[in-house]
């Protein structure tokens, strides 16, 4: 008989490891100090003597950060950074411009169109380099302070499997978990990593009703942002797969919070695991408010086990 952790980022955070959002907002802070997000800046193409276009660092982060900090709703701290990329408002790009006019007075849509889609296109680079950015902070994580907790290395033997949301090698590092059972679902350090947001709405028409010719632009903008879950599904299939055969007879879940854009995982789980006579463990940090939550998203993931939890101590 085997067991199942999954793991998220309340892990490495219990491990005193600096993996939040907020930790990778105070890493863009440091390294960019001359950041402006007290208003919305549209970084300028520059081109090179080769005909490539780049952009001014600092213009693209405050860019970033205006925009983020208005999704998220807060100017001091990024708490779910990944989801305010899909409620980007691009809205204050074109606000401020005037409706291009024909000699007659009448809206020019084909000239005004044309000026939108200008302006969208030359926003998709800039804002994706988040991407980008996040990656770089992940590589710079540094693992080698982390210490066990007693309690969590009583749980595991070597026949568990672990499905790991964190982009860092804790498990190998700090419990000696063999690579074999570790399946990083959305990537790790120093290779591809998937981030982004899980929101599906199409707002193409939103974006036509609103600043006609820039729907191209910005719906690309929206799902060059999109996590690729599908991707990354399919990408480590066979980690589900040899789930099947494991026996697995409980699945103990860690600093995991249940997002909707990882219910594809939750419901493959319970697919290809017969989850009847299985007892799911959540950690009980944070029992009372988060527990009936998740076990309402298990649910509809189609699990039909039973619940308990356990405790990990601060040690």
């Amino acid at each position: 008989m085997a067991k199942l952790f999954i793991i998220g980022n309340g892990f490495d955070s219990a491990h005193k490891l600096k993996t939040s959002y907020n930790h990778f907002r105070e890493y863009l802070l440091y390294n960019n100090p001359e950041i402006n997000m007290d208003e919305l800046i549209i970084p300028e193409e520059i081109h090179d003597k080769d005909g490539g276009i780049t952009y001014n660092q600092t213009e693209v982060l405050s860019m970033l950060f205006y925009l983020i900090n208005e999704a998220e709703g807060d100017t001091e701290e990024w708490n779910s950074i990944e989801a305010s990329l899909g409620y980007l408002n691009f809205s204050e790009a074109f606000d401020w411009l005037d409706d291009i006019r024909d000699k007659d007075g009448d809206i020019n849509y084909f000239h005004t169109s044309n000026r939108n889609n200008e302006i969208a296109s030359n926003l998709v680079i800039p804002t994706k380099t988040i991407q980008q950015f996040f990656s770089d902070w992940v590589n710079t994580i540094n693992v080698d302070l982390a210490k066990p907790k007693k309690d969590f290395q009583k749980l595991v033997d070597t026949q568990d499997y672990f499905l790991t949301f964190n982009y860092t090698d804790t498990l190998q590092d700090v419990y000696g978990i063999e690579e074999d059972h570790i399946c990083h679902i959305h990537g790790r350090q120093f290779f591809e990593i998937f981030f982004g947001h899980g929101n599906t709405n199409d707002r193409t028409e939103d974006y036509m009703r609103d600043y006609i010719g820039a729907e191209d632009g910005l719906s690309e903008i929206n799902r060059q942002l999109r996590k690729k879950v599908e991707k990354a599904l399919e990408n480590n299939l066979y980690f589900f797969k040899e789930l099947q055969g494991a026996s697995i007879e409980d699945i103990y879940s860690y600093g995991f919070s249940f997002s909707k854009v990882d219910t594809i995982y939750l419901k493959e789980i319970c697919n290809r695991i017969d989850t009847e006579n299985i007892t799911w463990y959540f950690n009980d940090y944070k029992a009372k408010e988060e527990h009936p939550k998740f076990k309402d998203v298990l649910r509809e993931c189609g699990y039909r086990g039973f619940f308990s939890k356990f405790h990990v101590a601060d040690k």
